[in-house]
């Protein structure tokens, strides 16, 4: 059976036209920069990059029987974020808080081995930068006047909390995750280490070092990172925003379906995000590390294995 690679030429999703309210992009933050299609392009001078030689990889366990196996590869991606005509504002009663929104789009196909240019991960969800105000009286700020008002509460007062950006994602193979953290700007170039949870303990984990059909890259194996790295060195950026997200923080939860309970449970979900610049205002260069937490029973054991995935996007133009 041969594949079709995939049309990247077109958004995976494209918000409704509105002229009023426009769009509030500079209500997002640091999200703003997102906004628009992301694809593997090749770097600046450099022939590698685009869908044929990726800086990514994914590092993927799979249950098999009484044990597992592993189904790493490089891969490339599409994904496209669009801003909503519209906040959410959550009422408290005294204070609001603001969840300014990003929809988001993804679609990842093999890059390597024997399945190259299928589907092998599809998801979407939003972003959020949340902001603190005081809260609206009434339903519509005007008290129960007619039209729209800016009037608050009496004794109303803006409420506060510990992360300002949130991550929802809703994944098809039964699985919905929240996370919460925070951003930073920062100058230079970012430094691109291993990630954390590389190998999982209390099991075998020879078939991680050894090239075969499943495992096609054993040193992106031993550090998911390492194209990251790889890309950022070829190519230092001026600047950049990172991003940090994670399900502990806060007490947000992820939900699997049964089946997805008993036998690949996702506990925990972490990610870094680097927006970077060359030089100029714009970003227009998107790496990522996430890993994904699996617990899967190996001989009566439940075993916490490392899903990572990593990637080096350039903005469509």
């Amino acid at each position: 059976m041969t594949t079709t690679a995939p049309n990247l030429t077109q958004p995976l999703i494209h918000e409704p036209d509105q002229s009023e309210p426009p769009a509030p992009t500079t209500a997002l933050g640091p999200l703003e920069f997102l906004v628009g299609t992301w694809t593997n392009q090749n770097l600046a001078n450099d022939n590698q990059g685009g869908p044929a030689s990726p800086y990514s990889y994914c590092l993927m366990p799979l249950p098999q029987e009484e044990s597992y196996i592993l189904k790493n590869f490089s891969y490339y991606e599409e994904i496209t974020f669009s801003a909503i005509h519209g906040t959410a504002p959550n009422r408290g009663g005294y204070g609001t808080q603001v969840a300014n929104t990003l929809f988001y789009e993804q679609r990842i196909y093999f890059a390597d081995g024997p399945a190259k240019d299928q589907l092998v991960h599809a998801e979407n969800g939003s972003w959020l930068y949340l902001t603190d105000a005081k809260q609206l009286l009434g339903p519509y700020g005007n008290g129960e006047k007619p039209g729209l008002g800016d009037q608050t509460v009496p004794n109303s007062q803006a409420p506060s909390q510990k992360y300002d950006i949130i991550k929802q994602m809703s994944v098809p193979h039964g699985n919905s995750i929240l996370s919460a953290g925070s951003y930073a700007n920062k100058t230079g170039s970012p430094v691109i280490e291993p990630p954390p949870l590389i190998l999982p303990t209390g099991v075998n984990t020879d078939q991680y070092k050894v090239k075969n059909v499943g495992n096609l890259n054993p040193e992106f194996t031993e550090n998911p990172n390492l194209p990251l790295a790889t890309a950022i060195q070829k190519n230092p950026a001026s600047s950049y925003i990172q991003f940090d997200v994670d399900s502990n923080d806060g007490g947000h939860p992820v939900t699997n379906i049964g089946f997805e309970q008993q036998h690949a449970k996702v506990s925990r979900y972490f990610a870094r995000y680097w927006l970077e610049s060359f030089g100029s205002s714009d970003y227009t260069q998107l790496q990522y590390s996430q890993t994904i937490v699996m617990d899967i029973p190996v001989n009566g054991t439940v075993i916490s294995f490392p899903h990572v995935t990593t990637n080096t996007l350039t903005k469509k133009n």
